[in-house]
This record gives C-alpha cells, structure tokens and sequence, in this order.
C-alpha cells in the first residue's frame, strides 16, 4: 500500500477454497499516517495491476457472527448473544440493562501513543472514545483502545432503558460510524 508493504490478516481464494464466494484479501494497513488515495499493488509469486483506493484516518467495524451479531463478552468472557445460537459447552446470553461489556472491534484508527509496525503486541488508547448507541440510546464508553494488532476493545454499558430481543448498536468515532444493522442482543 502506498509503496509499503502491509501485514496479511486474512485471505481467501475463490479459486483454491469453495467456501470462498469471491477473493478477499485483509490486510492491517501500515502505520504511516497516510490518508487519501493510496496505490495497492498485490503480490502472489506475480504482481497485480496496481489500483487505487481511499486510506481513511478511521473505518470503525465490528466482526460478526451468526451474520449480524457482533463479537461482544459479558465480565466472565462468555459471549453475547441470543441464547438460541449457543451450542454445547459454549453458552451465549444477552446483555443485560446495566450492565458493561466488552465489544471487539477493527479500524478506529490510531491511538494517542505511537504503535510499532510488525510487532506481535500492540496497545494504546485511542486519543478520545468513541460514541455508541444501543438501540438508539446512549451507551456510555468506558475504555477504548488497541489490544492486539489490529483489533480494539470498547467497554461499553448497556444503556439502562435497552429494550429487549436484538437491538442496533452503532459506534461513530473520528467522523466515521460502524455498518449499519449490527446488532446486540438484550434481556431483561
């Protein structure tokens, strides 16, 4: 990107993997603070044509399971969801009113305090916290910042007027707002 080489996170080829609808690539983009448009190039034992796309300062986003939930865990590190996607072993509850939880997260963008490009940890707070809605009510952010390369950590509660069954949550941070239609589930 941008002349620099980039960190694989994820791939996967259409052509090599069923699974696959179509090629994707994900990479952690290099911590050179440029924005705008940037070149790509792809390496595969041979160079692709090279093409261009926006490097933005923040592109918050939540990793999903069950297609729409978003990867959340209650304080004792079990997930949170709708029960009925729990399987043996592995228990899924909602959130509750009230209650905090941590929420895992890609692209908000750089934290106050410099990271190491190619390190195997990273951690640092974000400069400011994002603002979140569960629901369409405030949800009060606690802590927001890098815990690996390339994923974040949002505490956040549980607003306490939550309406139950599944509720969108939306994160806007640094003038960008994570997808639309994510959602939580709440049980009171």
């Amino acid at each position: 990107m941008n002349g620099i080489s980039a960190y694989l996170y994820f791939y996967c080829s259409a052509a090599t993997n069923q699974d696959c609808p179509s090629d994707q690539i994900n990479v952690l983009t290099p911590l050179d603070g440029t924005t705008g448009p940037v070149q790509v190039t792809v390496y595969t034992g041979i160079y692709s044509v090279s093409f261009t796309v926006s490097l933005r300062p923040a592109s918050p986003s939540f990793p999903l399971y069950g297609g729409k939930y978003l990867v959340a865990t209650h304080a004792n590190y079990t997930l949170v969801g709708p029960a009925s996607l729990s399987a043996p072993g592995y228990p899924i509850t909602p959130a509750t009113p009230n209650e905090t939880i941590a929420l895992y997260a890609f692209g908000f963008g750089a934290p106050k305090t410099a990271l190491v490009s190619g390190a195997a940890y990273q951690g640092a707070v974000l400069p400011t916290l994002p603002v979140c809605q569960i629901g369409g009510l405030n949800a009060a952010v606690g802590f927001a910042g890098v815990v690996s390369p390339g994923l974040y950590l949002l505490t956040v509660t549980v607003p306490a007027a939550a309406p139950n069954g599944d509720n969108v949550i939306l994160c806007t941070y640094n003038g960008a707002t994570t997808p639309a239609g994510d959602l939580i589930a709440v049980q009171r």
